[in-house]
């Protein structure tokens, strides 16, 4: 009876929502072929599609409940600061996020001030910016709406966008963007992550790795018949009614991101994850030593399916019916449990060793390939391959051999491959490797050099079929092995004598010039060493210093006196320079010797007639100082004359003009001056001026202008001083000098003076103008009553009302 039983019925199938991160297109073309051929329906799945846009937050509608899976990029590991998400499976190894500009965009330090349209999710562009120095404060930053039409219309500098969509539109448009990745600047991201919550995963454990593995198996499908995929997409899910050619340039793009030959679909590196945590952390986006714990999806032990378990019962009841099989079944049991352990021993094993290849394809400079001998096709190239000459793998991968090469090199490379298979049909298996050096265009224009290292791949019946390939950039080991012959061919040519010694001083190398400077010469079979320049000039402490200078490692310089082989004695300029091994440990000397012996004589002559050309001109400076000084100074006080105030007060006027400030000018005259020059004489009227002249240099700034402006009148310039300062100070400077009592013979007098003040531009804006204010402003003070401050009123001068 238990043989012929029926079979537990099935579950019934669990429906479940995955929230898209975008409009529907081949970014999710995985998930609707699992759909389509029925991955979750064998797992008693129902799934439902659910579109998202430019305002859709996936992890808010997965831990809320709306949707049980969603598609988010890295920045997932930003949410689960705050959500309670895991990540079940990379899609995308690589981020699809770029930031696109126009050509005119050289580099990301042009964007700053820029407006610039991001999306949702895009942390990691935000981090580029900030790894290059730009803060996202220094920029506009504008929600994401049609984005595309924005940057082609000059709305925005750049815009966020996927390397898989946006790109395609702008090439339509005639237009070839300029994409910035955080790939190239060492922030490399996953890209498209299935995620959940976390409880989900904890209540119902079997559902989320059904929904993986069904979903992986989706993604290997449309990978694998991309064709097939896209007529679904235009089928059923062409929601945005876009063309079959913009899916077919998706596909392409997708398949780089994911990179299904180099790594398992949907493998998870947690150390990758960590350096990802690093990354943000760097960058303040993340503290320091986030943990990882329950965030990355660990789906345990490989369970045995349903209907395993069910045989395995079956085989139970039948052995414990029959008894004899009790044992056999066991040990199949048994048997079959470490194949299931080993197999997934053998699958982490697998997915460790894709992980190493893939970070080994791409992070090497140099570019691996591998050739298809029957087509001259290649079938791989690695991602280096773009930072080496501007293409992409798939650029490469589309064309013969020929187009990745020059003519002559495509000829040369060819010749070479075709020789060695002959070699290796012929037994010779030294035919099997081979290196060569090649011409290769680039996307920019222009050409670079390489090295190639090929190995001939045999197959099984010993015909090459395959070549692995290693190209390498030399383009700099060109450059330098030219400038090597360069200077070799300087050196000795060179009017300097070079030599290079060994660390004890013997000559290794002498260019021409050291034999005519000191008439030695390398011969073959005899050793020459740098002491038989020695003159006897310079005693032991000199040499020392040199020595223990050139053997701590540091350049030495100087000059000294050394004898030719004839005997004669000469000067030299002499720079020494010790090369180390890669020990640190000082093997060679490399000196310049210049003789200087003439160039010396002639100095020396020249410093003789120079110092008396020194000594004459120190003279004729001084006369010519002092003349300048006297066309431009009062003898008597010693302030500026008339004649400097009129160059030095348009001067000043402009200046006030170009700042828009102001400007006080001062008229100060002594009161009843001529009674003191007819009742005391001249000699003390001067000395009155020359006690004015003191108290005006004490009383202003250093770079207000103080003259004389005819006989017992003073005119003094304030820059950038307003009226309410220029009175002040004038007020300050009657007081004082009211306050002194002037020596008029055996006694002292109290003195006054009256000053006019005139303000630019209050009072006039012209120089004569101003000055004739002042003037005015003085003689109403005169008028007044004498030992006062008048301010310029125009409007009275212009009545006639003064003087």
């Amino acid at each position: 009876m238990l043989l012929i039983a029926p079979a537990p019925a099935p579950a019934r199938e669990s429906s479940v929502t995955l929230q898209l991160k975008w409009r529907h297109q081949f970014q999710f073309a995985g998930y609707y072929m699992a759909e389509r051929l029925g991955f979750y329906r064998d797992h008693g799945i129902e799934v439902r599609f659910r579109e998202g846009g430019p305002e859709t937050d996936v992890v808010t509608a997965v831990v809320s409940g709306e949707a049980e899976f969603g598609i988010a990029a890295s920045d997932l590991l930003l949410a689960a600061q705050y959500a309670p998400v895991v990540a079940l499976a990379p899609i995308f190894q690589h981020s699809p996020y770029v930031l696109l500009t126009l050509d005119g965009t050289a580099d990301l330090a042009m964007l700053d001030g820029e407006q610039v349209m991001l999306d949702r999710g895009a942390a990691e562009i935000r981090a580029l910016l900030l790894k290059v120095g730009i803060p996202t404060d220094a920029l506009t930053i504008r929600d994401y709406r049609d984005g595309v039409a924005a940057l082609l219309a000059g709305e925005v500098g750049a815009i966020a966008a996927y390397s898989t969509t946006e790109p395609y539109w702008l090439r339509r448009a005639g237009v070839t963007p300029r994409m910035f990745s955080a790939r190239d600047h060492g922030i490399d991201l996953y890209g498209d992550m299935l995620f959940t919550s976390k409880a989900l995963l904890r209540d119902h454990p079997t559902l989320v790795r059904d929904f993986v593995a069904a979903s992986l198996a989706g993604w290997k499908a449309a990978l694998r018949d991309p064709e097939q995929a896209i007529a679904l997409i235009l089928a059923d899910y062409n929601t945005q009614g876009l063309e079959a050619a913009f899916y077919r340039f998706e596909a392409v793009e997708t398949r780089r991101l994911i990179q299904p030959e180099v790594i398992e679909i949907g493998h998870v590196n947690p150390g990758r994850w960590r350096h990802i945590a690093e990354v943000y952390a760097g960058l303040g986006m993340l503290p320091e030593a986030v943990s990882l714990d329950g965030f990355v999806y660990d789906p345990g032990p490989v369970e045995i399916a349903p209907r395993v378990v069910l045989a395995l019962i079956v085989a139970l009841l039948i052995a414990v019916l029959l008894g004899l099989l009790s044992w056999r079944v066991h040990s199949l049991n048994q048997r079959l449990r470490r194949e299931i352990v080993q197999r997934e021993r053998d699958h982490r094993r697998l997915a460790e060793s894709e992980a190493l290849h893939r970070l080994l394809t791409e992070n090497s400079g140099d570019v691996i390939w591998m050739l298809d001998l029957d087509r001259w096709c290649f079938d791989y190239v690695s991602p280096s391959v773009q930072r080496l000459r501007g293409f992409s793998p798939e650029e490469v991968m589309a064309g013969p051999i020929d187009v990745s090469l020059t003519t002559e090199s495509a000829v040369r490379l060819r010749q070479q491959l075709l020789e060695g298979a002959m070699r290796v049909a012929a037994g010779d298996h030294e035919g099997l490797f081979a290196l060569t050096e090649i011409e290769q265009p680039c996307k920019g224009g222009g050409t670079v050099q390489t090295e190639v290292v090929t190995s001939l791949l045999v197959d099984g019946s010993g015909r090459p079929s395959k070549v692995l390939g290693i190209t390498r950039d030399i383009t700099v080991r060109k450059a330098l092995e030219a400038k090597l012959r360069i200077r070799a061919a300087a050196i000795e040519a060179a009017a300097d004598a070079i030599i290079i010694t060994d660390a004890e001083g013997y000559l290794l190398y002498a260019n021409p010039a050291f034999t005519r400077q000191t008439g030695y010469r390398l011969e073959p079979g005899r050793r020459l060493h740098s002491r038989v320049l020695k003159s006897g000039r310079h005693d032991s402490e000199f040499y020392a210093e040199m020595w223990q200078t050139i053997l701590a490692g540091r350049v030495w310089r100087g000059e000294l006196i050394n004898r030719r082989r004839d005997g004669e004695l000469y000067e030299e300029e002499m720079t020494i320079s010790p090369v180390a091994n890669e020990r640190g440990e000082i093997e060679r000397f490399i000196a310049i010797k210049r003789d200087i012996s003439v160039q010396r004589a002639m100095e020396r002559a020249l410093r003789t007639a120079n110092q008396r050309l020194r000594e004459n001109l120190d003279e004729i400076s001084e006369l010519q100082q002092e003349l300048a000084e006297q066309a431009v100074r009062d003898p008597l006080t010693g302030l500026y004359n008339r004649r400097h105030l009129d160059d030095a007060l348009a001067r000043e006027l402009a200046r006030m003009r170009r700042e828009a400030s102001t400007l006080v000018v001062l008229m100060a005259d002594i009161d009843h001056f001529k009674r003191i020059n007819d009742g005391w004489g001249h000699p003390v009227g001067d000395g009155v001026l020359r006690s004015l002249a003191a108290t005006l240099r004490d009383h202003f700034r250093e770079f207000d202008l103080i003259c004389r402006y005819g006989g017992e009148e003073f005119l003094v310039v304030l820059p950038g001083t307003g009226l309410e300062q220029g009175q002040a100070r004038a007020e300050s400077v009657r007081r004082y000098f009211a306050a002194q009592r002037i020596a008029l013979g055996d006694r002292r007098e109290q003195i006054t003076i009256s000053i006019g003040l005139a303000v630019f531009p209050l009072h006039a804006t012209e120089q004569a103008a101003l000055i004739a204010q002042a003037d005015a402003a003085l003689y109403r003070a005169k008028r007044a009553g004498r030992d006062r401050v008048v301010v310029a009123d125009p409007a009275i001068e212009s009545e006639g009302l003064v003087g």
